[in-house]
């Protein structure tokens, strides 16, 4: 799927210049980016907030639902149960590739210089928030985009620590930039996720340093919990199979891999 990049920000200018409220701390108003993606993927107001099967859909149109899911993929299945045996169903979910970070402080109102965090999204997030809906993954009526972006968050200071980082709340979170957008609806969209070394035999950790090779910029791997999330989605869509054990840990091998070794009956 294309992302027209121009509209989008002519969406979200048109947002913000027109007095929605961006500081909403403690309501239930509607954020800037949830606002300004749905109204991106569907202009026309009543084809939004649609009543579904007991729910209601961010978007419903032409036997379609997106939901926009800014807080990733907590708690969805049962909106999924709901609606995928009807409906083609897009989960669409922003992620910040780069993040510019400013706190306020609940007492004084001051804000805090921007600063860029060190924690960058990639497609392996994608994944593991799939995981989440481990059921469904396999679907044929279930799409997912996610949006890689450079955002502006706001942070409210009132977590638990000294600082009240920790434990802190969002307030807002706005797109300053869009990179790219990458689709997972078919196999080999899922595919190429999978290290080339991860082949024949491979357990958790090996998947975990070698991903990294395939991201760009290029890491050295990812971390463990991550890696093993995600290979719970790839064999959820069965393009990996488990083999057996080394030592304590499970082996892996791709799927067509696995089926082209076994020996004739």
């Amino acid at each position: 799927m294309k992302f027209d990049k121009e509209r989008f920000f002519s969406i979200l200018s048109e947002i913000r210049s027109s007095g929605h409220e961006r500081y909403n701390i403690g309501t239930l108003k509607e954020k800037t980016m949830h606002l300004a993606l749905k109204r991106y993927f569907e202009a026309d107001e009543s084809f939004q907030e649609i009543e579904t099967n007991g729910f209601v859909a961010d978007i419903r149109k032409d036997g379609i639902i997106y939901e926009i899911e800014t807080g990733g993929f907590s708690g969805l299945k049962p909106k999924l149960e709901a609606y995928l045996d009807e409906y083609t169903v897009w989960l669409v979910l922003p992620l910040s590739k780069k993040k510019n970070l400013q706190w306020l402080d609940p007492l004084t109102g001051e804000l805090s210089k921007k600063r860029t965090s060190p924690l960058k999204a990639n497609e392996y997030d994608i994944l593991f928030e799939l995981v989440r809906i481990l059921p469904y993954v396999s679907h044929p009526n279930l799409h997912v985009l996610g949006i890689m972006m450079e955002t502006d968050e706001l942070r409210i200071a009132d977590g638990w620590s000294e600082n009240g980082k920790k434990g802190s709340h969002r307030v807002e979170l706005i797109p300053s930039d869009i990179y790219y957008v990458t689709e997972f609806s078919c196999d080999s969209d899922y595919e190429k996720y999978i290290p080339p070394s991860c082949n024949m035999k491979f357990t958790v950790k090996d998947f975990a340093e070698e991903a990294g090779s395939i991201l760009e910029p290029r890491r050295s791997k990812i971390d463990k919990r991550t890696a093993s999330a995600v290979i719970k989605v790839l064999e959820a869509r069965g393009l990996i199979v488990r083999t057996g054990k080394a030592g304590k840990a499970y082996t892996y091998s791709r799927a067509r891999t696995a089926s082209a070794a076994a020996p004739e009956a």
